[in-house]
């Protein structure tokens, strides 16, 4: 059995952390297993060890002593011979450190285009520590966009794995749709717009809520719009939407582990995001058969090619948005007639599994 170390600052269930944590329920375990080093705990540990797999906990508050840390610790588990770092502020010190300890396959994997954290972007792109580009033997990326961002003298090195989900927990299903519609008081003839994600500054809530505004003047029917999601900038929008007006028209439902469900509820899908590495969020709504207006900060890697996938920019007016969400509004009787083509398409999570797993066997020679 060959053993992986992921490494990532903390397991949750969201994120980058999910497309790791998808990866490792699809893999064969009794050919390659993963374990975690981790700055700190996760929700997702006790499913990791119940899957076979061993965490350690590595904390250290400044750079030398988390890069000594590290030596010591490869130096010790002498058993990896791949080590697999995600973006985060450290990863360039890991990679540095795994090579001082000559393991052989060291794999740098990008997820996001952007980030906003100025600090934080200086640390990820290499200016406190070694630039990973010369510490890394392998180059991932959930996107071309993500690759240029995260190491772009290594573009035409960089493979693109896509963040495969479970394709079928998110098609279409029409008994959720009139359950979730009942629990919320929604009415069946109600068209409803829903958003998935974290309440920062890169989801652009904050302009999403202007484009609803906008839409609520020009419109005569019935919608709602839904947020899924949770975040440091939560309240704020709840304040912006009740000065807005839209007090009666906008649910908030928190994080949900249940989001397929409202995918299903939903008629649109509504994202304005200011960068994405991928967006997979984007792909899950595709996936419920979705017609789905996004900005083009979106990376072109996004779209399922069925069909569903608009893009905008930013700089485009409140009344262009407002004129695609009536242009793209569908009967949700077609949704089914893309099962075929979500089923077979390119972010099935097995499918994807199956060639990260053959890298792994290969590279671990």
């Amino acid at each position: 059995m060959v053993r992986v170390l992921q490494v990532y600052p903390q397991m949750n269930n969201a994120g980058t952390e999910r497309v790791i944590f998808n990866l490792y329920e699809n893999i064969d375990t009794e050919k390659v297993q993963f374990d975690f080093l981790v700055e700190r705990p996760g929700e997702l540990d006790e499913k990791i060890r119940r899957m076979g797999g061993k965490i350690y906990y590595l904390q250290a508050d400044k750079k030398q002593d988390y890069y000594q840390a590290l030596v010591d610790f490869f130096t010790e588990h002498t058993e990896y011979k791949i080590v697999h770092t995600h973006t985060h502020a450290r990863m360039g010190i890991v990679l540095k450190a795994a090579k001082k300890c000559e393991i052989p396959c060291r794999i740098a994997h990008s997820h996001n285009a952007r980030t906003d954290l100025p600090k934080m972007a200086a640390y990820i792109k290499g200016l406190s520590s070694i630039p990973m580009e010369n510490a890394a033997t392998h180059f991932f990326a959930c996107s071309s966009n993500a690759a240029k961002w995260l190491f772009p003298h290594k573009v035409k090195e960089c493979k693109v794995l896509y963040n495969g989900i479970y394709m079928d927990d998110y098609l279409f299903n029409a008994d959720n749709r009139e359950m979730v519609r009942d629990a919320l008081d929604i009415s069946q003839d109600t068209f409803v717009m829903i958003h998935v994600g974290r309440f920062a500054k890169q989801k652009n809530h904050e302009y999403l809520v202007n484009i609803l505004e906008n839409y609520n003047k020009r419109s005569q029917s019935k919608w709602k719009m839904l947020f899924v999601g949770e975040g440091p900038l939560e309240e704020s929008i709840k304040e912006q939407v009740k000065e807005a007006g839209l007090a009666d028209h906008v649910i908030f439902l928190g994080g949900r582990k249940d989001v397929s469900k409202f995918y299903s509820a939903a008629d649109m899908f509504i994202f304005p995001s200011l960068h994405e590495g991928l967006g997979i969020v984007v792909i899950e709504a595709q996936a419920s058969g979705l017609p789905c207006i996004v900005s083009d900060a979106v990376p072109a890697e996004a779209d399922m090619e069925i069909g569903l996938l608009s893009l905008l920019s930013l700089k485009d007016s409140l009344d262009k948005w407002c004129d695609m969400i009536e242009t793209k509004k569908q009967n949700t009787k077609v949704r089914d007639l893309y099962k075929e083509d979500i089923l077979n398409g390119k972010y099935n999570i097995k499918l994807i599994a199956a060639e990260m797993q053959k890298f792994y066997l290969e590279n671990a020679r």
